[in-house]
Parts: structure tokens; C-alpha cells; sequence
């Protein structure tokens, strides 16, 4: 079995959860798509201050999605920061997903803010580059829902993955994968979220136009076989 710390930044709203699945089901079930029956996970609820005591007990970690910004002054943050760092100088995976994808940049000194070009919501098409996770540079559809992103490529890992509103939509390095994306989001769990966030900093427009972009085949199995190629224990 490989041990997975899942860490979770963020909770979907209690409707949400209830309706379609909590995110640590999400997450388990996007990883378990390319290695089924492998994953033994445990939970940790990193913006109510529940992190890992020693995360490097662990075979990998992810990194999972937030309303939040990294640059924020939230309490949580720099606790976050520092165990990723921990398993960075480790010789476990670590994986970043969305806010995951920009938490992984920063700890590792990558500049991070918000977007020029605004929101990237519901389908974007991304193109995979060569690296050494990508054995395939056939490009990936998949889910989006950010404001922020990740503006310059740390030391140590390269760009694999970019779009037409996210340049640096994904990094790569040793044991290190993260994308922007959310691959383990659904339709359904997407289209409730665009929902829920009607009155918010995103306009009814953007949010009518998202909703009209989520249907279709989506590239989450491929998405999940680039994170397990990354890993070092089944690359």
C-alpha cells in the first residue's frame, strides 16, 4: 500500500459534500483512477490547524484546493508552508492540486498573485510540454476554478503544463507534480459550486458562461497517471 496524506486547505459547504462527496473522497477517488487499491489515505484538515506531525512518515502528500490565497495573513498558512518544505527535502511526493499547485510554488520561493486576465472557470484546454512526467504531450481538458496563479517557476522544477489563461498551469520536478486544474472535480460538483458562488466576487455573467462549458469528455484519468508517474515509487 502507499500511504497518502491528504491535506485539505477548504471544504465544499455542507450541501455540496452531502449532495455528490466530501473532497477527501474526491481526491481518493481522482488518485485511485491510474492505481486502483493501492492508496491507504489519511486526512488532515489544514485550515483548522490539523496538520500532519511528521509528514515524511508518509509515501506522498497532496495538496488539495481553497478559497483561500497563499499570500493571505491566515494563521494556517505558514504551518503549511513549512511541511511542505519538510516533504520537499524529503524524498516523498508531494502533489499540489489548485491552491495545492500555488502552495508547492511558494514554499519552494515562486512568485504567486492574482490572475491579469481574471477568472479561469468550468473547461479550459491545456497543453502538456515535454518533461519528465510527460510521456504523452497530448493535451488534457479539465475542470478550472481560480483567480490566483503561479507567475515565475521555482528552482528545481519546470513548466509541463499551460493554457491560454494560465501559463504556468503546472510544475514538475523530483518527486514533485502540481497542477491549476482540479481534475478530480465532476460536472455536477463544479456546476454546485458556480452555483453557490453566485453573489460573490464573480459576476452572474462569468458564472452562466462557466456553467455552459462543463459538459464533455474530461482528461482526469490521464491527470492521475501523471501524478503516479511522478512518484518515485511506481515511475
Amino acid at each position: 500500500m502507499i500511504r497518502v496524506a491528504i491535506v485539505l486547505c477548504d471544504d465544499l459547504g455542507r450541501r455540496i459534500s452531502t449532495e455528490y462527496a466530501p473532497y477527501e473522497t474526491l481526491y481518493a477517488e481522482f488518485l485511485n483512477l491510474a492505481a486502483p487499491d493501492v492508496l491507504e489515505t489519511s486526512v488532515f484538515l489544514a485550515h483548522k490547524g490539523d496538520l500532519p506531525d511528521d509528514v515524511t512518515s508518509f509515501d506522498a502528500v497532496v495538496i488539495g484546493g481553497s478559497r483561500a490565497s497563499v499570500y493571505e495573513p491566515h494563521d494556517w498558512i505558514p504551518p503549511l508552508l513549512s511541511i511542505v518544505r519538510s516533504s520537499l527535502e524529503s524524498d516523498m511526493s508531494t502533489w499540489g492540486i489548485c491552491f495545492g499547485h500555488q502552495v508547492v510554488a511558494a514554499a519552494m520561493g515562486a512568485d504567486v498573485g492574482p490572475s491579469t486576465t481574471g477568472w479561469n472557470l468550468a473547461a479550459q484546454n491545456y497543453e502538456v510540454l515535454s518533461g519528465p512526467h510527460a510521456d504523452s504531450t497530448d493535451p488534457l481538458r479539465l475542470l478550472a476554478f481560480h483567480q490566483d496563479q503561479v507567475h515565475t517557476v521555482p528552482s528545481g522544477t519546470q513548466r509541463y503544463l499551460t493554457s491560454p489563461g494560465c501559463a504556468i498551469a503546472g510544475l514538475s520536478g523530483d518527486n514533485v507534480l502540481t497542477m491549476q486544474p482540479h481534475p478530480e472535480f465532476t460536472p455536477h460538483v463544479i456546476a454546485a459550486i458556480l452555483a453557490a458562488s453566485r453573489g460573490g466576487p464573480i459576476s452572474d455573467r462569468d458564472i452562466d458562461d462557466a456553467l455552459l462549458r462543463i459538459d464533455g469528455s474530461f482528461s482526469s484519468h490521464r491527470a492521475s497517471e501523471l501524478f503516479w508517474l511522478s512518484h518515485s515509487g511506481t515511475a
